[in-house]
Parts: C-alpha cells; sequence; structure tokens
C-alpha cells in the first residue's frame, strides 16, 4: 500500500501548443476530453489563435497560457511572452520560446543542431529558478533533460506553417511526484495511445521536424510557391495592408484546409489557381494583386 503511494503524483498537469485556431485548425480534436479527463491545471505553450481555444480547454481543468510568435492580435495583446508557473512545490517556466526579435528569431532557424537550442530553454528556465521549462514552436514532441533542466514541449495541433500538415497531432500530460522525478507522456490524438518522443540528436532539428510534418504542396505548386508566398508575406510588414494581407490568407486557407482535415493529400497548382480566381471581386484584395499572385501559377500550368 505504501508503495503505491509513493508513486501517486501530486499533480497531473496537461500541456498542449500549437493550436492556430480557427485559421490553420478549425477545431480541438475531440479526443484531447480523455486525454485531459484528471489533469489539474493545463498549460498552453502559444501560438494559440483565438481565445475561445483557451476557454475551451478550461472544461477540464484551469488554464495558463502564453502568446507564440503566429498569433491573432487579441492573444499577442492580451497575453504573455512567458509565465512562471508554481505548482505542489515544483515552479515551472511556460514560453513559446520563440525569439521576440524577428532577425535573431529568423537566424535561429538556421541552426540545425540541438544543443544550442537545448542551452538556451535551460538558460531561461534557470534564470526564473525554474526546474522544468515547458515550450511550444518547434511543433516537435520533446522530454529532455538539460543540465538538470527539464525541457518539455507537447508537439503541436496545427501545422507549422500553410504549406505543411502536422502528421501527429499530440500533447502531453507532466506528472509530478513528491519522491521521484517528474515524468512525461506523449499522447497521439489520433490513436490516444501514448508514444516515445525520443530525438535523434545527431540527425538534427531537421531531421526531427520532417518526422512530425509534410508537405501538402503537390510538385507542380511546390514549383512555384516561394515567389507566391514571398508577394504575400511583403503585405505582412505593410500596416496598410493588413486587411489585404488576412483577406488573402483565408483565400489560401480555405484551399489548405482539406489537407490539414486529411480529406485529400495535396493541393495542386490548379486548384490554388482556382481559389485566387474566385476572389476576384473581393473588396479587400485588388485584382492587380491576384494577377501577380496568378502569373507564377499559369506560366507552365
Amino acid at each position: 500500500m505504501m508503495n503505491n503511494l509513493t508513486h501517486t503524483p501530486l499533480a497531473r498537469i496537461g500541456i498542449i501548443s500549437d493550436t492556430h485556431m480557427p485559421l490553420r485548425y478549425p477545431h480541438l480534436p475531440e479526443s484531447i476530453a480523455q486525454c485531459f479527463a484528471d489533469v489539474d491545471l493545463i498549460l498552453h505553450a502559444g501560438d494559440v489563435g483565438e481565445l475561445w481555444v483557451l476557454d475551451q480547454l478550461s472544461a477540464y481543468a484551469p488554464v495558463v497560457a502564453v502568446h507564440g510568435n503566429d498569433e491573432t492580435h487579441e492573444a499577442q495583446r492580451e497575453l504573455p511572452y512567458s509565465q512562471v508557473v508554481s505548482v505542489r512545490g515544483t515552479r515551472l517556466l511556460l514560453c513559446h520560446s520563440h525569439h521576440p526579435d524577428y532577425a535573431e528569431e529568423m537566424a535561429s532557424r538556421r541552426i540545425n543542431a540541438w544543443q544550442p537550442k537545448f542551452e538556451r530553454w535551460a538558460a531561461m528556465a534557470r534564470r526564473a529558478n525554474a526546474s522544468i521549462f515547458v515550450y511550444g514552436h518547434t511543433h516537435i514532441p520533446t522530454a529532455h533533460w538539460q543540465a538538470g533542466i527539464l525541457l518539455v514541449n507537447p508537439g503541436a495541433i496545427a501545422s507549422g506553417s500553410i504549406r505543411m500538415r502536422q502528421i501527429v497531432q499530440s500533447v502531453a500530460v507532466l506528472s509530478l511526484y513528491a519522491d521521484q522525478p517528474p515524468q512525461v507522456q506523449h499522447v497521439n490524438l489520433t490513436t490516444c495511445q501514448p508514444f516515445s518522443a525520443a530525438l535523434d540528436l545527431e540527425g538534427g532539428f531537421r531531421a526531427a521536424f520532417e518526422r512530425y510534418s509534410e508537405s501538402i504542396l503537390a510538385a507542380d505548386l511546390a514549383e512555384v510557391w516561394t515567389e507566391m508566398e514571398g508577394q504575400v508575406l511583403r503585405l505582412m510588414h505593410q500596416p496598410e495592408q493588413a486587411a489585404t494581407f488576412e483577406r488573402l490568407l483565408e483565400v489560401v486557407i480555405s484551399a489548405a484546409t482539406p489537407c490539414w482535415l486529411r480529406q485529400k493529400d495535396q493541393i495542386t497548382r490548379a486548384e490554388m489557381q482556382a481559389a485566387l480566381l474566385a476572389a476576384r471581386g473581393d473588396p479587400h484584395i485588388p485584382d492587380s494583386l491576384l494577377d501577380t499572385l496568378l502569373k507564377p501559377l499559369e506560366n507552365g500550368a
């Protein structure tokens, strides 16, 4: 009897990240209810999307959340960059883990080795005197000890970009004990089964990312995607073009959503062309911009 009691958790914490709802995924998977049925607290590690996501999660347990780097205006405004959370004597630092500075963030994405990333995340936790660092952003499920700090990423619900699909949608449950180290269990939301999130450290970040994400672009669309994407992203950095950018994003996302929901495998060049042609006459998208975006799709089509 005493042996059983020593292995009873002091607390169980549900961890979720990168929901990106509803733009990049429309709803929470139903299996989350089973995964978080007996947790005491839920931590959302950023890229929430609209704040109703947190309301829905709060049906299972109280929720603490931070913002990510790819958020709605509302979530960016209302949620902090990082948050110290103390549970039954254990201090955790919750942070999406992106660099607030855009140039630093882009530079960090060129680093394939895991060690510099681990060291930065552990240093962030150590500065807060936290023993556990809960983060998102990478879309890669992880439970890794770095210099005495437990680094936990639950994986993701939505894809890391419009052109990708999250192969494994996952969450994690962190169990805290009085007499043993914390334990992390990752759960595949499609199968409702636990799985190993062990990393091939020598394979680097990109190999791990490809284990959990895949392109939804058919070969003919992939050939011209970079040119098209560049035209759209230019609008993102022009405040006066905010309405145009957001509406255009919705058009592209409408073509991608069936792939995210696994109703089809890929988007073809013809399908993207049709989605843009259907937007003609939209008051927020000038026809001249549509012509620019359609040009690479028509060339060689």
